[in-house]
């Protein structure tokens, strides 16, 4: 923890003294070559001083993987080494993925919107429970800095469309991150007669991206080898790792899928390409200006404006066994996955402001990338 404070620090000094505009690195030249070398020697440091066993990477560019590396092992015995086919929980990484498979399955077809989250038996229940529990993305109250965090409005009638942007709470004019309330849009497209999410990501995602041995969830009969190949949890008590529990949740809207970072760069890849979303609606998650500088939560992404640049991102915690970040610069056709065997990768991410440059691992791909 001590380690991951003074990280973050020292990048966010070092961002900080940037001019206004940063700059990219021209792809192909040496400066480029240089910021691989650069971030693969912190990657494998950071690994070594957070204690993870495994983790894997890629980046890309133009749509094109330009580099990928696996550190480390993926069993208990250190005996099995990580590859680039070792698969992880990605967890929350898991939300764009399936906010990117319903806006396909509304166009291809006719998913509604406009469903009620009330179409979900249980919604009224979940609400009234977290807008009293003390959950701070339900209850409400503020973060450590004193930012204020507006609690669930269970009067209002919540959409899928407001869901997908993570606007649950308040009046709905500002995203907060709720996760848990996330999780319960499969129940509101069920609810309403649609097809199971299982079904739709598969589909209008994996399939149309030529995704093979991703499992979607514990349950997924189209999983393939991803569990056989899943890299085993591990957290790092009192300087030692400690193997822990598999978690036995399946498949929702806010988690479950197990893949590697070969998976997710096809996702990437298949972005890039139009595959799956239309220009028009990457113009609508990633182009469009923010009306603030705390950023955006946009149809399963983060936005924010950084020195000039746009940044897409999401960020993945299972608390004590995984974590995972999938960052983008829509404008530079860049890239960072990161995937890892403990929580280390998370870096308590605020609920109500887009500010990847807090994350170490982020904050030196930038520094690195767009100097």
């Amino acid at each position: 923890m001590q380690f991951r404070l003074l990280t973050t620090a020292f990048w966010f000094l070092v961002i900080a003294g940037y001019p206004a505009q940063a700059q990219s690195v021209a792809p192909g030249s040496a400066e480029e070559r240089d910021a691989l070398s650069s971030f693969d020697e912190y990657l494998a440091a950071f690994r070594n001083e957070q204690g993870i066993p495994a983790v894997s990477v890629a980046i890309l560019r133009d749509g094109k993987v330009i580099w990928e590396e696996a550190y480390g092992w993926s069993d208990d015995e250190g005996e099995t080494p990580s590859s680039l086919d070792t698969t992880f929980s990605i967890a929350s990484v898991t939300k764009p993925i399936v906010a990117t498979a319903l806006i396909a399955e509304a166009e291809r077809e006719g998913l509604d919107f406009d469903i009620s989250m009330s179409a979900d038996a249980g919604w009224a229940g979940t609400c009234e429970w977290l807008s009293r529990s003390e959950i701070l993305f339900g209850s409400g109250g503020a973060e450590a800095d004193g930012t204020l965090i507006p609690a669930m409005n269970c009067e209002r009638d919540v959409t899928l469309r407001d869901m997908l942007s993570m606007r649950a709470n308040g009046d709905g004019s500002t995203f907060v991150y709720n996760p848990i309330s996330f999780a319960r849009i499969d129940r509101v497209i069920t609810g309403a007669g649609g097809r199971d999410l299982r079904r739709i990501v598969r589909e209008q995602v994996m399939d149309r991206a030529d995704i093979r041995n991703i499992a979607l969830g514990w349950r997924d009969p189209d999983g393939g080898s991803a569990l056989r190949l899943l890299a085993l949890p591990f957290m790092v008590k009192d300087g030692q790792r400690v193997r822990t529990a598999i978690s036995d949740d399946d498949f929702r809207a806010s988690a479950g899928i197990k893949g590697s970072v070969r998976h997710l760069a096809q996702f990437d890849q298949a972005l890039a390409s139009g595959t799956l979303l239309s220009p028009a609606w990457q113009e609508r998650i990633f182009k469009k200006p923010l009306e603030n500088d705390a950023g955006d939560y946009r149809w399963g992404w983060f936005v924010q404006d950084w020195q000039g640049h746009r940044l897409a991102w999401h960020s993945g915690w299972d608390p004590d066994r995984y974590s995972a970040m999938y960052l983008k610069v829509p404008e530079e056709r860049l890239t960072l996955i990161v995937l890892a065997n403990t929580d280390a990768v998370w870096w308590h991410n605020s609920l109500v402001r887009a500010e990847i440059e807090q994350s170490p691992i982020a904050a030196k791909f930038l520094a690195e990338f767009l100097r």
